[in-house]
């Protein structure tokens, strides 16, 4: 959960609470660390198209687990892939060879097998929310993770009698790039003159500037706020490359099913929707990394915990992936207020683990949680930033102005009494319901992530 403003340039810290029966996860989320044509997607797929998208759901999650363990190889999407029987019953893969490191004896060869797009992602960004959102990309685009290693490696080519670079051999493949994380790859001699440079943009991020947006060929937008605001920027400002921008929605992986598959059904315990009722606050077990900790707290709070007859216990250190994992198969309830998302990963996972999702009612929260049918939106008010050029307040030149602020804010009353609502007037299998419905529009979005992917691979070979 984004909370502070000033987020996007820290570096990435996961706070993961138990409250009782309920999952409090905050992602607070940093640097892991104009348009004369403009195109929305439609939903509507073939059934062979939705099949794939939903069917063998831990290959996202396998391929993110890829990207955490291997930071410095070439991910391809074949990794894992069901498509040819490479993925096992226990939700692991079996072709470690198809990651590629620079010392493969074969590399020429596999990086000269260009997809219609490539996915920039260097050794800064492998990380939890970069990898979910890269991973989504190279599955549905049928595309890799490039290291930036693979951009610079010089290897012989006996047919051509002379040294080349990926350059030599992918000269018209569209690149992703994530933010500003260009690491200065498109300014190189290198760059071929007309390779296309895709940007996928965190609208909330202090350093986009114009000058990003018009560098770009296309613009993936993850979610509407971002489409909205970027069309609006291109035709308030121009897009001297005739940029396009693409509302393609996002998905994440299902970490819960592969907690499921990777442990064994019987693992893992059913959610409990009920026993939500107590005289006071339920117990609440706090996780929390040390540095996030001493950071966030002074050090007399510990002391004032020791004496309080509090039900709050702090447990320093993170968990474990397979641990956390677990945990979010049998949370029924997920607190979820955040103040800004570029999407909104671990929304999206406690969506698909079919829990109840607390969170703000600002966008892109809302686009998650569509309505009070599938989960509990906490009443907000906008606020506009200086440092956002999209967030209606920008402090610099052509800034999108006279637009609401991206940043929610909203006080500890109209959270309680969100959640006191919601505990009164529902029933155990009303909340079950609630859940039921997030995780079918998690399959809604997916599907639809996976047509526009299909779509833009068209778009590039046209």
């Amino acid at each position: 959960m984004k909370q502070n403003p000033e987020l996007p340039r820290r570096p990435r810290q996961i706070l993961l609470t138990l409250v009782g029966l309920c999952l409090l996860i905050l992602l607070l989320d940093s640097s892991l660390l104009g348009g004369d044509a403009e195109y929305s997607f439609g939903a509507n797929l073939d059934d062979k198209t939705a099949n794939n998208s939903l069917n063998n759901v831990p290959v996202p999650a396998l391929l993110h687990e890829a990207c955490i363990a291997n930071k410095d190889a070439v991910i391809p999407w074949q990794f894992g892939s069901p498509r040819d029987g490479h993925q096992r019953q226990n939700a692991t893969a079996d072709n470690d060879y198809e990651l590629i490191n620079r010392n493969d004896s074969n590399l020429l060869e596999k990086l000269k097998r260009c997809p219609d797009v490539d996915i920039f992602l260097p050794l800064r960004l492998r990380g939890n929310g970069y990898c979910e959102d890269a991973v989504a990309y190279a599955k549905y685009l049928d595309s890799r993770l490039l290291p930036m290693w693979a951009l610079e490696i010089k290897l012989y080519d006996d047919a051509l009698g002379r040294e080349v670079d990926y350059f030599d051999l992918c000269p018209k493949t569209p690149m992703i790039f994530f933010n500003h994380y260009w690491n200065g790859v498109p300014e190189s001699p290198r760059w071929p003159k007309n390779k296309p440079l895709y940007l996928m943009p965190n609208i909330e991020m202090f350093e986009l500037t114009s000058t990003h947006y018009w560098k770009v060929d296309v613009v993936l937008c993850k979610t509407h706020v971002c489409y909205d605001r970027v069309t609006r920027w291109y035709s308030e400002n121009g897009s001297p490359r005739n940029v396009k921008v693409f509302y393609t929605k996002h998905t994440s992986s299902d970490q819960a099913e592969f907690a499921r598959q990777r442990l064994g059904n019987t693992s893992i315990a059913p959610k409990d929707f009920s026993g939500v009722l107590s005289p006071g606050m339920p117990p609440l077990d706090v996780f929390i990394d040390d540095s996030s900790y001493n950071r966030l707290f002074p050090q007399t709070y510990q002391l004032s915990l020791n004496r309080a007859r509090s039900p709050v216990h702090i447990k320093h250190g993170m968990l474990e992936p397979q641990d956390f994992n677990k945990l979010i198969a049998e949370s029924a309830f997920f607190m979820c207020p955040s103040r800004i998302e570029g999407y909104g990963h671990y929304l999206n996972q406690a969506r698909a683990s079919g829990g109840v999702v607390v969170t703000t009612e600002t966008p892109p929260m809302n686009e998650l949680i569509l309505s009070s049918e599938m989960g509990v939106l906490i009443p907000t008010e906008s606020e506009r930033h200086p440092k956002m050029l999209l967030g209606g307040k920008y402090e610099g030149e052509r800034g999108l102005n006279d637009t609401e602020g991206l940043l929610a804010t909203f006080n500890s009353s109209g959270l309680c009494n969100a959640i006191q609502h919601f505990v009164s007037s529902t029933t155990t299998k009303q909340r079950a319901a609630m859940g039921a419905r997030a995780r079918q529009q998690y399959h809604e979005d997916t599907k639809f992530f996976a047509q526009s992917m299909h779509k833009l691979r068209l778009f590039t070979r046209n």
